[in-house]
């Protein structure tokens, strides 16, 4: 079964405004991003990793806080955790300020 239409622009968007705000901060975190994977470290040693999972039309971020499926929800704009609700956005940059002392502004 092969993705949406509507989960590529979306997967593709994000992945884009993801890696031009980690571009962004001052620290400049080392960043690789191969194969539908954005891999990022950080100063302090702290890695996140960004990856697509279009078989499951799913955005999935592993941090030092855990592992987490985002789904894209229309009615909020942004990609909501699977298990938390969380939105992605405010979700990322809780984790961001927590493990890697890093804010990203939206």
């Amino acid at each position: 079964m092969s993705a949406s239409a509507r989960y590529y622009e979306c997967i593709e968007d994000t992945f884009e405004d993801v890696e031009n705000r980690l571009e962004a901060l001052e620290s400049d975190p080392d960043i690789t991003v191969a194969e539908g994977v954005i891999n990022v470290t950080f100063a302090n040693r702290v890695v996140f990793v960004f990856s697509r999972q279009p078989a499951v039309e799913q955005l999935w971020l592993a941090t030092p806080g855990g592992g987490f499926h985002f789904v894209w929800q229309e009615s909020v704009e942004d990609w909501v955790d699977t298990k938390t609700e969380r939105a992605f956005k405010e979700l990322l940059g809780a984790e961001l300020t927590e493990h890697a002392g890093e804010t990203i502004v939206w």
